[in-house]
């Protein structure tokens, strides 16, 4: 019962609030205050008059109009369903605010079927409160995801949605003090177009990061050679650069198209360009949003130090030259296994054991494994501190047949694990271990900047495609909201109204 609670907090949370604001507006929502601006007062000084117009269904009175510069200032109180015009004379001088519509229950909105009503803002300070909680949970859940295992994936998903949720309170906030009245489906609407919005102001960052991804990955095509996998950081630039001016050139070409016009205020083409232009921000926000997280919690993987407690450390390998000795990306996790067995050695006195993991590939005269063993003992750890894994294919594989031959040799019933990896490969090679229920934290030794980039986004291709799912499952509730919003334009701008 308690784990259902916990899942559906969200929507509990927000039934009440929704429940809060509409008591209000229950109570208060039968009178509202009209403002019409751009107001002339008559030259010949007659008193100016609200008059309304409903077919004669006497769905409003007036209480009262007040003029205050040039506002008329016109209460008005509900008395039976339906729609009406008000209107407001002073000698030959009228002006006319937008249609009123009384719903059932007495609330009276104003321009739309589902427009501005009185205890708007009480509903919009009720969406920043309920937005505020959401993004409070959220930061708690990233703490105790960190806390319980830096490797989790939903760890990326929860950032990035810190971020999407920071940018959207910020925008609320501001809404709520520069914007007056606003009704429920300018709400969601602002809050779709926050998209685009978010799109446009990130524009420059996406340019610079395109920019120095592609200045990278030509050092590293004129250092490595050229391969598809080295052209990576060129390829996700370019699309990242697409992506981050998709949702601008959608409006644009939608404002221009002739296939489908979307300049008629009731027509069924503005509704098509509105779900086309919203669903190109939810794309480029969330990839946006999912790569940011992603980069964080990378950066924050590659600079931890695991605790100066562990028994054993994995030293994952990689390819090697044809003789069969360590590359220097091989050895520089070497080496930072060995810099962190020191540092453990230096802190606490404590030993550790080390284990090289990696089968013999093709075209390859030893095993990694034995490589990684032989150049250990040339940096005289004694073999007794070294216990060797050579079957391993890859990094899934590397953990887990290790762990297997930690099991059989430790006396320990839980031996305390880390894992010396390159920088950009620590994220997911901790994902690895997590997705087994091993517990281990990772050190990452450095490599050139060059390459860095590269690696790290084959390494984001990999973590989002292992979690594909849960990614498509977000996608898709974004995308009900944008369908719901649509829909509900839709009935108000064309058949309720």
């Amino acid at each position: 019962m308690k784990n259902l609670f916990l899942k559906l907090r969200y929507l509990l949370l927000a039934i009440v609030m929704i429940l809060a604001c509409y008591v209000y507006v229950y109570f208060a929502g039968d009178e509202y205050v009209c403002l019409v601006t751009n107001f002339r007062m008559s030259e010949d000084g007659a008193v100016p008059v609200a008059v309304i117009d409903d077919g004669g269904q006497d769905t409003l009175e007036i209480l009262y109009l007040h003029i205050e510069g040039d506002t008329a200032y016109v209460k008005v109180r509900s008395k039976n369903p339906g729609r009406a015009f008000l209107t407001v004379i002073s000698g030959d001088e009228e002006t006319s605010t937008a249609v009123l519509y009384v719903h059932k229950n007495g609330i009276i909105t104003h321009d739309d079927y589902f427009g501005d009503f009185t205890g708007s803002f009480i509903a919009r300070v009720g969406l920043a409160v309920y937005l505020a909680i959401l993004l409070m949970d959220l930061i708690i859940m990233y703490r105790r995801g960190l806390r319980k295992n830096l490797y989790l994936s939903r760890n990326i998903l929860t950032c990035g949605l810190i971020i999407f949720m920071a940018g959207s309170l910020l925008l609320n906030l501001l809404e709520l003090l520069t914007v007056q009245r606003m009704g429920i489906l300018d709400v969601f609407g602002n809050f779709m177009s926050y998209l685009q919005t978010f799109a446009i102001f990130t524009m420059p960052i996406a340019v610079l990061m395109a920019i120095l991804a592609t200045v990278s990955n030509i050092r590293l095509l004129q250092r490595e050679g050229r391969t598809w996998t080295n052209m990576l950081a060129i390829f996700l630039s370019l699309l990242l650069v697409i992506a981050t001016f998709t949702p601008a050139t959608v409006t644009y070409i939608l404002q221009n198209s002739t296939l489908i016009d979307v300049h008629q205020y009731t027509g069924t083409g503005r509704f098509i360009g509105m779900f086309i232009e919203n669903t190109a921000g939810i794309i480029v926000v969330y990839f946006e949003c999912i790569l940011a997280g992603s980069i964080i919690l990378s950066i924050r993987a590659a600079r931890h130090i695991p605790a100066f407690d562990k028994d054993y450390i994995l030293i994952l390998g990689c390819q090697m030259r044809k003789d069969g000795t360590p590359t220097k990306l091989l050895q520089s996790r070497i080496d930072r296994a060995v810099e962190f067995a020191n540092m453990q050695k230096n802190a606490t006195g404590k030993d550790i054991i080390f284990v090289p993991t990696g089968g013999k590939g093709k075209g390859e005269v030893i095993s990694e494994a034995e490589a990684i063993k032989r150049y250990l003992v040339s940096q005289d750890i004694p073999e007794s501190s070294i216990i060797t894994e050579d079957k391993a294919t890859n990094t899934y594989e590397n953990f887990r047949k290790s762990v297997e031959l930690i099991k059989k040799t430790s006396n320990k019933k839980a031996p305390k694990i880390a894992f010396s990896t390159t920088n950009y490969h620590v994220f997911r090679a901790g994902f690895l271990a997590a997705k087994q229920h091993i517990k281990a934290e990772g050190i990452g030794s450095k490599t050139k900047s060059y390459f860095f980039i590269n690696a790290f986004i084959r390494e984001f291709i990999a973590t989002v495609y292992y979690k594909l799912k849960t990614h498509f499952l977000v996608f898709a509730v974004l995308m009900m909201i944008n369908v719901a919003v649509t829909l509900m334009t839709y009935v108000s701008n064309v058949i309720l109204s």
